[in-house]
């Protein structure tokens, strides 16, 4: 586009008026940085005048040769070229599928440049019909104005059942096998006085109960208490600090869960079968106040150390009027179908839980 607009609605206007209404250009490789920042290339690709060419467009906008775009069914790209290779046809082929967000976008500030945070259910457009697939999650990184890292996670297993006879469906890949580097524990910093005598006044507490009264301490201490090592695998401080009707909890496997007394169950169930089941981050936890997400592996560790991956997940949480009033756990089940997972999984089930 020549020497590259430096904000949001100048940068569309430069890319429509080279590219608009034109055919892909899977040739197409751009290596001077839009300059843009974080929430500045979000506007751009969220601006309804691209429509599908928003695509195209972040693929633009994806780091030359060191970015990283993640899917749930189709793995890891690298650099811009595959990147666009691969995203460009594969949109193409699902034009039918509407992404509608299901909560407002987040920025973070992770002090190297931005992180962002987008919830959506895929809804598929058939026949007259409009019909609920699977919720998922995206979350991308921005340094110098490129995105360096997209990662959309969502479960893949409806999308791999056999098609209604007559029906047409491409064949899809085996679940993909990435080999994520473990990012150190970016934890935050440990509880203070205040969240640490809550913590403490909570052992012994009777199991199953309800509390009614708000925790007392703000987002930040919550969120750091979900986040402590020797806290974040009790699924009942995880519970007491929900609110006791508003609580919304969604996970594929479970549904969508509501109120404290109900997701208090169905996580004291989860984890007492779970067994030595680790999460291992695959990027830093996010916390913008409000909402904080955590990208993790969830790995099986055996009695002999060795550890088996199981899936791909993020964690978003919402913290409001002293409570956690929301948290998604955002997964594929496919993998979980696997022979190999889940002998590792029924191995692990009978060793103590790991820390998450």
């Amino acid at each position: 586009m020549g020497t590259i607009p430096k904000t949001p609605d100048a940068y569309v206007e430069a890319y429509l008026s080279e590219r608009g209404g034109q055919p892909a250009d899977l040739d197409r490789f751009v290596e001077e940085s839009s300059g843009l920042d974080a929430e500045s290339i979000l506007e751009v690709i969220g601006n309804p005048r691209l429509g599908r060419q928003a695509i195209e467009v972040m693929a633009d906008l994806m780091r030359p040769h060191d970015s990283i775009y993640y899917d749930a069914i189709f793995g890891a790209y690298h650099g811009q070229r595959d990147i666009r290779a691969w995203l460009v046809p594969a949109m193409a082929e699902i034009e039918f599928i509407d992404f509608v967000p299901t909560a407002a976008s987040v920025l973070f500030d992770d002090g190297e440049g931005g992180s962002s945070l987008d919830e959506w259910q895929m809804f598929a457009n058939m026949e007259g019909e409009r019909i609920p697939l699977s919720r998922g999650v995206s979350v991308r990184r921005y340094r110098d104005g490129w995105i360096t890292y997209a990662a959309d996670v969502y479960d893949t297993s409806g999308f791999r059942q056999p098609p209604p006879p007559g029906v047409d469906a491409p064949d899809l890949p085996d679940w993909p096998r990435v080999a994520w580097p473990t990012e150190p524990d970016s934890s935050p910093e440990p509880p203070g006085a205040a969240a640490s005598a809550w913590m403490a006044s909570r052992a012994g507490a009777e199991p199953g109960r309800v509390l009614e009264r708000p925790s007392g301490l703000g987002n930040l201490e919550m969120h750091q208490v979900l986040n402590d090592a020797t806290r974040r695998s009790d699924s009942d401080v995880m519970a007491d600090l929900m609110h006791p009707t508003d609580m919304q909890f969604i996970d594929p496997l479970f549904g969508e869960l509501r109120g404290q007394a109900e997701v208090r169950a169905c996580l004291a169930d989860i984890t007492g079968k779970a067994g030595a089941i680790a999460f291992d981050p695959v990027g830093p936890v996010l916390f913008d106040g409000a909402t904080s997400v955590q990208e993790w592996v969830q790995v099986a560790v055996l009695a002999d150390g060795s550890r088996v991956d199981m899936t791909r997940g993020t964690t978003v949480r919402r913290f409001a009027d002293g409570w956690l009033v929301y948290a998604a756990e955002y997964y594929d089940t496919a993998p979980l179908a696997d022979l190999d997972v889940q002998a590792a999984a029924a191995a692990a089930a009978g060793r103590p839980q790991s820390p998450k």
